[in-house]
Formats: structure tokens, C-alpha cells, sequence
């Protein structure tokens, strides 16, 4: 069923009405909102009064009426300021068009151009356009008034028959439509007030969009949830899995301290026997150090490993319980009808939008320094990218993921090598590598990180670096 709230056969009606309405009436005020998608005119005569809104937030022109002056909000655009006091002679429609016209004295007229995603409302002086409610929309700026009443097109139109109807269709989405005849079915509204009947369909059409733009945008901000802790309970199973079936590391260090004979400097790795398994191994070994160190080394990374599957397991835990809520949150607003439905997770993610910047991030103090850090991919980008200042220095694990870690600068005062090691701790504390007792971490002015093109959130390049080793802490 097709909605005729911006076919051509409305308009000389809505035409008509208007004339019997406001003639004689004068355009009291006139004026947008900032996001250019809401116009208002009043027009007013005595004690009688009339409020027009346009809006076109829905990707077409709605229209609303009021019986009363609507009255100014803070932060709103005046517009058509030489017609304000002015009187309004005629409406007419124009031939064969989705336009009209109210034409003041003077050759002056607004003339409303319903076109769909490019509705506008013009204001002209003789035939040329002095003004635009909807200044985006460049080529309205070259329309001449005679361009629009158009010869007529071959085709049947539909015919009005004593009634407006406002019919809802929920396949394949909930969509309200306006017309004349009554269809097969339940109509929501009819009336035989074509003022009533644009202000009920309006009301509803824009609810009905508005629900549909929040569900879809809440549905895609789940599945990236969804995709995130999928991403992360397969990378901690992984892990694990192998944790659990990899030699040992204080094996291989047994292995390597028994063939210390066999063992020369500056090698890369070594093909030794593992008397564990009863075959060979191949073991990587680190260049730079002694035989007897790389079996240390080994040792070490025993250890650690120990404290690594324990941070794993916890995450993997937390990660399957967040999965299943968000499975359950996912569900709840896919099965949603209605704009309130939806209520406490659009005032979730406006909260989240509406929450400074600074107060998005962990924070840690030393000396007067502040330091802020990321809590995940995509806090790690708002707080490089959108947070930062240029001269702040800018830390992380190297090597590993992790936090994001910023040290906001102060005029004159250079960032101290104590300030620096106890960042570089916090960094090395919130990474993958927390684990370990010493933890390479670089850093360098916020002014050398960049974010490149299709790169994931959080990953960024460094064009200089500085490199510092630390234990990972938190306290001074």
C-alpha cells in the first residue's frame, strides 16, 4: 500500500485546507533547530493561532499542527526574518507536483518542496529563492518558481473519498502509511481532518522510525559485544589448550643445564635430546645469552607461565559469563516492538556517550603527574586518539597487548625517569605480559603514534621509540 503523505494528490487538499485556515492570518515567527531537521512557522491572527513543523529527521518531510504558538527553545536558528508581520494571501498547490505555496503580499512566498529525503521549505522574493530552511541542500538555491507546476503524467490517481486512513504494515518492518481507501484489514486512524490525520500519521510514522534506527544501532553495537568476547574466550582457550600440551618450561630447562657441554654462544636454537619423551626437541634459544642463562630464562618463563594460565583462567571465566548476558541482552532488544522496550539500553549508551572522556579511563597520580590508561581495545583508541594531547608521553608493553597508558604533560616540567618507571609498571601491570617479573615497555610523545588506515581498535604504529624494563606494579 502506498503512503500518499507526499503524493501530489494531497497537496491541493492540504492547499485548500490551509487557505480556508490561515488567510489573513501573518507569520509570526520562523525558525529551524541546529541539527536543520525542524522547522516552525506560527502563524497567528487575533486571538486565533496556528503552528506548522516540519520535520525531516525521518528521510522525509512530516508535518504537525498546532492550534497554538509553539514557543521558542534555547539554541534555535530564526529564518525568514522579512516575512515575519507579514500577511498571507493565498495557498495554492502547484500543478502536478508534491509542492505548494503561501504566498504573502510583496511577491513574497514560502514554497514547501515535499520531496521525500529532500524536502525543504524555500523562501522566494518574485520567482528567485532568497532563502533555505535546509541550507545543505545546494541545488534548491537554483530553483525557479515557475519550475514547479509540471504537466500532468499518464496514470491513475488515487481519489479522495470523505476520509483519511492511516494503516500499519509490520511486514517486513513496522511502517505506517497514509491514504484514502480503506484496504483489507484494520486501519489504526481515519478521520475526515486532513490536519488531524497528518498529525496522527506524522506522530506515528516517526516513532515507528525511530524504534527501527534504535534497534538496528543497538543490534549492531551487540553483535560487536558478541564478536569481542567471542573473540576473547577462543583466544584464552587457545591459550590454554597450548599450555596444556607444550613441554614444560622448567623441563626444558632441565633439559638445557644437562647439555651445557654441548652448547655454544650466539645460538638461535639447539637440537637436544628431551629424556622425558624419549626423543629429540628442538629448543629456540635467546643469542645474547650464556648457555646457563637461556636455562634460567627458561626457568623464569615456568614461573611465570604458572601466573599467566591463572590470569587466563580468570579471564576465560569472566569473558563466558559476560558472553552469556550479552546473548541474553541480544535477544531481549531482537524480539523488542516498541521504542520504550528498548529504553534502558539507549539510556545506557547515551550515558556511555554523554561520560567525559577523562572519566572513561583508570586514572593514577604521582607527584601532581596524571596517568591514564585504557581498559580495552576501543578505550585504548578514545584515549590515544581522542584524549591525548600531542605532548603527552605515551607507554606500552612491547611486544604484547595491553593497555594504552598516557602521561598527561604539564607546561615546563619534563616527564622524570621515576615517572617514567612507575608508568611504565602500571603498563606493564595492565598487559598480557603481567606476569613475567620484567617487562620491556616503550615509550615516547604522543605525537609519534599514529593510527593506521584499517587498522583494528587499538592498534597503532610508533615512528620513535625509547625502551625501558620494568617489574609490573601498580603502587609507587
Amino acid at each position: 500500500m502506498q503512503s500518499l503523505h507526499q503524493h501530489q494528490v494531497l497537496f491541493p487538499l492540504l492547499a485548500s485546507n490551509l487557505q480556508d485556515l490561515i488567510s489573513g492570518f501573518s507569520l509570526q515567527d520562523a525558525y529551524r533547530n541546529y541539527a536543520q531537521n525542524e522547522l516552525t512557522l506560527v502563524f497567528g491572527k487575533g486571538e486565533e493561532n496556528l503552528s506548522i513543523q516540519i520535520n525531516t529527521a525521518c528521510k522525509t518531510g512530516l508535518f504537525f499542527f498546532y492550534e497554538y504558538p509553539l514557543t521558542r527553545d534555547a539554541g534555535v536558528f530564526p529564518l525568514f526574518k522579512d516575512l515575519l508581520s507579514c500577511v498571507v494571501t493565498s495557498v495554492q498547490a502547484h500543478a502536478h507536483n508534491r509542492s505548494f505555496q503561501i504566498s504573502f503580499g510583496l511577491n513574497q512566498h514560502l514554497v514547501f518542496k515535499m520531496y521525500g529525503p529532500l524536502s525543504n521549505v524555500i523562501y522566494y522574493v518574485g520567482s528567485e529563492p532568497k532563502q533555505l530552511f535546509r541550507a545543505q541542500i545546494e541545488n534548491d538555491r537554483n530553483l525557479v518558481l515557475e519550475a514547479f507546476n509540471q504537466e500532468a503524467k499518464e496514470g491513475d490517481l488515487p481519489v479522495f473519498k470523505e476520509h483519511y486512513f492511516v494503516w500499519e504494515q509490520t511486514e517486513p518492518k513496522s511502517i505506517f502509511v497514509l491514504n484514502f481507501g480503506a484496504e483489507a484489514g484494520k486501519s489504526v486512524w481515519q478521520s475526515d481532518n486532513i490536519f488531524e490525520a497528518l498529525q496522527y500519521f506524522s506522530k506515528r510514522y516517526m516513532q515507528a522510525f525511530l524504534f527501527e534506527q534504535a534497534h538496528q544501532k543497538l543490534l549492531a553495537q551487540f553483535k560487536q559485544k558478541l564478536k569481542r568476547e567471542t573473540a576473547l574466550i577462543h583466544g584464552a582457550q587457545q591459550f590454554l589448550n597450548n599450555a596444556a600440551t607444550a613441554v614444560p618450561f622448567d623441563e626444558v630447562g632441565h633439559i638445557l643445564m644437562a647439555n651445557l657441554h654441548q652448547m655454544a654462544s650466539k645460538q638461535t636454537e639447539v637440537l637436544l635430546f628431551d629424556f622425558y619423551r624419549n626423543q629429540d626437541i628442538l629448543i629456540p634459544l635467546k643469542k645474547d645469552l650464556s648457555p646457563q642463562d637461556n636455562a634460567a630464562y627458561y626457568y623464569q618463563k615456568f614461573k611465570n607461565r604458572k601466573t599467566e594460565i591463572d590470569l587466563k583462567s580468570k579471564q576465560l571465566l569472566l569473558a563466558q559469563k559476560r558472553l552469556l548476558e550479552i546473548k541474553e541482552v541480544y535477544k531481549t532488544i531482537e524480539i523488542a516492538k516498541h521504542l520504550k522496550d528498548l529504553k534502558p539500553w539507549i539510556k545506557e549508551e547515551k550515558q556511555r556517550e554523554q561520560t567525559p572522556l577523562k572519566e572513561k579511563f583508570r586514572r593514577f597520580e604521582w607527584q601532581g603527574f596524571q596517568i591514564y590508561v585504557g581498559k580495552n581495545a576501543r578505550n585504548n583508541d578514545e584515549l590515544t586518539l581522542k584524549f591525548a594531547h600531542k605532548d603527552d608521553l605515551w607507554l606500552h608493553a612491547k611486544g604484547v597487548s595491553g593497555s594504552h597508558v598516557i602521561i598527561k604533560h604539564k607546561q615546563n616540567q619534563n616527564f622524570s625517569e621515576p615517572l617514567i618507571q612507575y608508568a611504565a609498571a602500571v603498563a606493564a601491570y595492565y598487559s598480557s605480559a603481567a606476569g613475567s617479573e620484567w617487562v620491556p615497555v616503550l615509550f615516547t610523545p604522543k605525537k609519534f603514534v599514529r593510527k593506521p588506515k584499517g587498522a583494528h581498535a587499538g592498534q597503532v604504529s610508533v615512528e620513535r621509540e625509547e625502551t625501558t624494563l620494568v617489574q609490573p606494579r601498580l603502587t609507587p
